[in-house]
């Protein structure tokens, strides 16, 4: 559930404590909690994959969690990754925010590239 959703969800409770006069304080209490909870956070998911298909397999990725000094770099030599395919990353949960940029046809070769680049949220 949302924070605006919970205090949306409190202010009903109030108000129908309010028309059945069994308005407590308490009741305030729990709305105070609500507003006093901590907005989503957003984790991103930079996965590069073989081809711009979602069911293709995953070569490298890259974590960034919401916390203060905690970047990632992508390691393209790491073996652990967290999916095998970008559709498994969203089957768990993670929205694709940005899919891989296919203005022409190249030779990876050619280019310094690892991949097509899919960046995928999740909300915390």
């Amino acid at each position: 559930m949302t924070a605006s959703a919970d205090v949306r969800g409190q202010v009903a409770s109030l108000r129908e404590a309010f028309v059945s006069g069994t308005l407590r304080l308490a009741d305030f209490d729990r709305l105070d909690a609500a507003l006093a909870r901590p907005a989503a956070q957003q984790r991103l998911l930079y996965l590069h994959a073989l081809s711009p298909f979602l069911g293709s397999r995953v070569i490298s990725a890259a974590l960034h969690e919401p916390e203060p000094g905690r970047l990632a770099a992508i390691d393209p030599t790491t073996v652990d990754l967290p999916y095998e395919t970008v559709h498994d990353a969203v089957v768990d949960g993670w929205h694709v925010v940005q899919f891989p940029q296919l203005r022409a046809p190249f030779d990876d070769e050619e280019l310094d590239v690892l991949g097509y680049q899919f960046i995928l949220q999740m909300l915390v």
